[in-house]
């Protein structure tokens, strides 16, 4: 009977034994049309059956757009009775072609539908060039005039102009504009589909300022700076011959990784004139002697390896440390002596910097020195021709009295999870091994956040490669370069000791409070800000170190001064020298990462100039509590810099922007634009003239536009002179349409 009922049911009945989906084939058309957006109601109908070609019930089929950007609705879509799935297709918002890929698993056959995105009714009508001038001597000027579906994709009719006064100007169906009259302006209309935008050309006449009806022409001071300007038309007026403009547009978008290309142009300018004595003179020295070349330069690419790996690792284990332990706990004076070792003690550590928690890399240490705050262990292992006893108790003092005062001070104290009240410096060969043989870049120390994890983190969770103390492991002298040919003497090594712990003491500090004293767990600092305070850890011993005090300009005269030009050498060259290759690179860089794991060399040389400037930016005597503030927060990244200034930080970057251009370049500058600590143009070119700042610019020239492209934050400097006594008119556009308001202009005069 049951064979019987099937077969007189029909192929289309449903049989009622468990299916397995052998075949797949479509039921409506794989072939369609329709305008780019347009919803396609059940146009995706696919049919499904067994091996014997009967339907299959309740297969699961899966719509998967695999070309364009439309989508599908369901996306699985179960087949009914008679082996049936549908689902409605929205097309793509760009033109040409879409395709949707249906599939059941278990079935190797796939049924592809495809459409073709035609443009939409006309929404919008754009028209370039803007504010459209016809200059004495020029005659005529091409129009250009699209009409645009909802989705910004060229549709049709194209449009068709008409000029509201025929006298002054023709313009033909192509847009060109010819000139009938002269001294006047007229708007040109351009419609189509029901849609019209229109332009006013403006017809000068001989004598006529450029500026004529778009804007009044202003006449700026040496040193001055105009913020939000108009994109339609800012007139610059040269009272004086020779003198030097830049316009300065700033990208304010909110999302560091978005970009847009801005397209700047000027009339009625001139050649920039040549440099003259009337550079700003700076302050030299006839002998002047930067740190010496001899100094390691540090592989800050491992740094950011180290930290990526330690945020991919360690998020899941630090979320259970908010109140797990309590490593501020009170200790006794007797607790904490019997937690400190004593000279001669062996101590063994992981040194693995690939691994956070497992595969171990152990090296044992003999306790050498004891300090305040210090535990000295040097590697057993170590090279022939170390420091000695006594030259590792000097390191240690350093620690005491300099690096920890001052990042304390700054940041707070460290945590004390091992109990014996001091930070571990591991001096081994293990760090020299992690550079390559002849490598340019070396790898000077570095703190792993692992070591603040406990052995056992949570009944689930445990970390057995943690060495459980506030720790951080450091180069060593190799005199012989036994280590991978690298030869390494006391005096680099000590120098990169002093400042590769202020800088990794930072990183501890920042860790230690955020896992266990400020009780946000695994909310970790975004890099590129926790990197930008590390940066101003080192600087902040510089001030330190050289006895000299933020806010005071310091120029090319501290290489003058021994004791000024080794606290320089050992704790801030490396910012200068990150900060350099920003400057080249000021359009597409900035402070703020493209995401929260962006820390490059660029990068970080802005955030460290900002953060400095933002710093010299407080009321006097609350530079510490910005710091703090900053290392002590439950929120992170832009949101921790909101908090802390109490607004986004948006608009004083956009000050700091312009800064990089106008400070120590020009007399009278408004302090809001000025950098308080630092005359880079003289610190970075070693007191040589203005001309030599490596800031990256370009030159704008006469009716000539020239296209900028802007990454989130970023800022372009385009310097134009304009001639004495006459006008020039500054536009700015992109891809021939208005600004939007996330680029924001400036104009400034620096001679």
């Amino acid at each position: 009977m049951a064979v019987a009922a099937a077969g007189a049911c029909g192929k289309d009945s449903v049989s009622p034994t468990r299916q397995t989906p052998a075949d797949l084939q479509p039921e409506t058309s794989v072939t369609l049309a329709g305008a780019v957006g347009a919803s396609l109601p059940n146009a995706l109908v696919v049919k499904v059956t067994d091996q014997s070609g009967l339907p299959v019930a309740n297969a699961t089929v899966a719509f998967a757009v695999t070309q364009g950007n439309g989508s599908t609705n369901p996306r699985v879509a179960n087949t009914d009775a008679k082996g049936m799935a549908t689902s409605t297709w929205t097309l793509g918002t760009i033109l040409g072609p879409n395709e949707v890929t249906a599939s059941v698993t278990g079935v190797s056959t796939q049924v592809k539908f495809s459409a073709t995105g035609s443009p939409g009714p006309v929404v919008a009508i754009t028209l370039a060039p803007q504010n459209p001038r016809l200059l004495p001597g020029t005659d005529s000027l091409r129009l250009t005039a699209s009409s645009l579906d909802a989705f910004g994709n060229q549709t049709s009719p194209p449009p068709t102009f008409v000029v509201r006064d025929p006298s002054l100007l023709t313009v033909d169906a192509n847009g060109t504009a010819q000139v009938l009259r002269r001294g006047a302006a007229t708007y040109v209309v351009a419609s189509a589909g029901g849609k019209s935008d229109s332009i006013l050309v403006t017809v000068l006449a001989a004598g006529q300022s450029l500026c004529t009806g778009a804007a009044a022409p202003v006449d700026l001071a040496i040193g001055q700076v105009v913020t939000d300007v108009s994109a339609q038309g800012y007139c610059v007026h040269a009272s004086n011959p020779n003198a030097e403009y830049a316009i300065v547009p700033f990208y304010n978008s909110g999302v560091p990784s978005a970009t847009i290309t801005v397209d700047v142009k000027g009339q009625g300018l001139t050649s920039l004139p040549v440099p003259t004595s009337s550079l700003l003179p700076l302050r030299t020295s006839p002998t002047l002697s930067q740190p010496s070349p001899s100094r390691l330069t540090p592989d800050d690419n491992f740094e950011m390896r180290l930290r990526k790996r330690e945020r991919a690792a360690g998020i899941g284990r630090h979320a259970h440390l908010k109140s797990a332990l309590t490593p501020n706990r009170s200790i006794s004076a007797q607790a904490l002596s019997a937690k400190v070792p004593a000279i001669g003690d062996v101590m063994t550590f992981n040194t693995n910097p690939n691994d956070y928690c497992v595969n171990p890399d152990n090296r044992t240490g003999k306790v050498v020195a004891i300090t305040s705050k210090a535990i000295i262990v040097a590697d057993t292992a170590n090279p022939a021709g170390g420091f000695t006893d006594a030259e590792y108790q000097s390191i240690g003092v350093t620690f005491d009295t300099l690096v920890d005062p001052v990042d304390r001070a700054a940041f707070g104290d460290p945590t004390d999870i091992d109990g014996n009240g001091h930070v571990i410096m591991f001096f081994t060969r293990a760090v020299n091994e992690m550079t390559t043989a002849g490598s340019a870049g070396v790898v000077l120390g570095f703190f792993y956040s692992r070591d603040l994890m406990p052995k056992v983190v949570s009944s689930t969770e445990s970390c057995p490669g943690s060495n459980v103390a506030e720790m951080m492991y450091l180069l060593v002298p190799d005199t012989a370069g036994v280590v991978n040919g690298n030869k390494r003497t006391k005096a680099q090594v000590v120098t990169a000791a002093n400042g590769t712990v202020a800088h990794e003491y930072q990183h501890m500090i920042n860790a230690g409070r955020r896992y266990y004293v400020n009780g946000v767990g695994a909310n970790w600092e975004e890099r590129w800000l926790d990197e930008g305070l590390a940066h101003t850890a080192e600087e902040l011993n510089f001030w330190r170190a050289s006895g000299l005090s933020p806010r005071s300009n310091l120029d090319a005269s501290i290489y003058t001064d021994p004791k000024v030009l080794n606290a320089f050498g050992t704790f801030e060259s490396n910012n200068h020298a990150r900060y350099k290759l920003y400057l080249g690179k000021t359009e597409t860089q900035a402070p703020i990462g493209f995401d929260a794991f962006d820390d490059d060399l660029q990068t970080r040389g802005a955030v460290w100039d900002f953060l400095r400037f933002a710093a010299d930016h407080q009321p006097a005597g609350s530079e510490n509590s910005f710091w703090f503030k900053l290392v002590n927060s439950k929120t992170s990244g832009v949101d921790n810099l909101t908090n802390v200034l109490g607004t986004t930080p948006y608009s004083l970057m956009r000050d700091w922007a312009i800064s990089l251009y106008v400070d120590d370049n020009a007399t009278n500058v408004d302090p809001r634009f000025q950098q308080p600590s630092w005359n880079m143009r003289s610190a970075l070119t070693n007191g040589g003239t203005s001309l030599a700042y490596p800031l990256s610019t370009r030159t704008l020239r006469d009716n000539t536009s020239q296209s900028v492209l802007l990454a989130g934050n970023g800022v372009a400097f385009l310097r134009f002179s304009v001639p004495g006594g006459q006008d020039a008119l500054l536009s700015v556009t992109t891809g021939g349409q208005p600004l939007p308001s996330t680029v924001q202009l400036a104009v400034v005069r620096v001679r």
